[in-house]
């Protein structure tokens, strides 16, 4: 049966940088980089991500809670950056420090994942071993975009756009039996670091977060899972997306190597004994 995934909405982009751990100038920055975006949202999460990212770097610069920052000044922030904005990321490492929202280490609940994924060089395709020299960070690009869409940002309209509202970021999906991360050439249950339980449990997404919560109630962070592939999941199991979700058997996910669109239930020929 062909499944199709639920469209991926400016909320839904807002709930995916928000933790419930977020601090709180943090969300604001994230709400009025979706509110600048909002008018002329092109579907491109990095934007929304480095918009947020500066807003709180000027936020902290200027003393100023990140609603009230201008359009014009964040036009002037982007502007001479060049191709290779380093000087941006130095002040936005720095204003993130200051304002409590990096340099909290890379647990499941903090952001500093958020900006190394955004500030890191890309891996080159097809280069598992790494030793090419790989696409430039996404925040390069986001920056040349973002001083285009900013800069003819007309207030009047940004003052008649609702702040738009993140979807709910938290949810937690309980597991009859084993979360199953499917790859190609296998099938393998997540397994708690700690006690090597598999069976029961849950899986909690928390903004960019996803992990796993053993029938003994021992969290563990596994590589392969992420929260796109997670929803997804829930899309092709036929499930809603809601605070609270029950799987009686197995849950199939996408493991991380693999597109985020991809159907768990058909990439290896290994799950069709588990679909019986």
């Amino acid at each position: 049966m062909t499944v199709v995934l639920p469209h991926r909405t400016l909320p839904d982009e807002m709930a995916y940088l928000l933790p419930t751990t977020a601090p709180d100038v943090w969300r604001a920055a994230v709400a009025r980089a979706a509110h600048l975006l909002a008018p002329s949202w092109d579907e491109r999460p990095n934007g929304l991500k480095a918009l947020a990212f500066i807003l709180l770097t000027l936020s902290v610069e200027r003393e100023q809670p990140p609603e009230s920052i201008p359009p014009a000044a964040v036009a002037e922030a982007l502007s001479d950056q060049g191709e290779e904005p380093h000087e941006l990321s130095r002040r936005i490492e720095a204003a993130g420090t200051t304002a409590g929202v990096l340099g909290n280490g890379y647990g499941p609940d903090t952001l500093d994942t958020l900006w190394t994924d955004l500030k890191s060089w890309q891996e080159a395709p097809g280069d598992p071993m790494g030793d090419a020299e790989g696409w430039p960070p996404a925040l390069w690009a986001a920056v040349g975009r973002l001083h285009e869409r900013i800069s003819g940002l007309d207030e009047a309209v940004i003052r008649r756009t609702p702040v738009p509202v993140p979807s709910p970021g938290a949810l937690t999906i309980s597991v009859g039996r084993y979360v199953q991360a499917v790859a190609t050439d296998a099938i393998r249950p997540i397994k708690c670091d700690i006690c090597d339980g598999c069976e029961g449990g849950s899986l909690r997404v928390d903004g960019p977060a996803v992990t796993f919560v053993c029938a003994e109630g021992h969290t563990t962070a596994d590589h392969r899972l992420d929260v796109w592939r997670v929803r997804n999941a829930l899309a092709y199991a036929e499930l809603p997306i809601g605070a609270d979700v029950a799987v009686e058997r197995d849950f199939l996910v996408t493991s991380r190597p693999y597109s985020a669109q991809s159907d768990p239930r058909y990439l290896s020929r290994f799950t069709a004994a588990l679909l019986v």
